[in-house]
């Protein structure tokens, strides 16, 4: 995954704004989190765990399924999106 406005992209470009999730949960805000960890993003999990039940990142991102589970986890979210 390339960048996105989360904690990693904060903490290497922009060290002067909060890198944490604002869920309290990880000191660092990362995709890995987002997609399967962060209870923010809890009630839309089920988008991509129609596709790997284990949100297997290899298998969201190589598969036409998983891209689409993807994108609608993201559209229904706004997970990566600035806050």
């Amino acid at each position: 995954m390339g960048h996105g406005f989360i904690g990693t992209y904060y903490h290497l470009f922009l060290p002067d704004l909060p890198s944490s999730c604002p869920c309290g949960t990880s000191d660092i805000q990362f995709h890995l989190h987002i997609l399967s960890e962060c209870p923010l993003y809890e009630e839309h999990c089920h988008l991509l765990l129609a596709t790997s039940q284990d949100l297997s990142p290899s298998t969201i991102l190589r598969t036409h399924k998983g891209l689409t589970a993807l994108a609608k986890f993201i559209d229904a979210s706004n997970a990566f999106g600035k806050s």
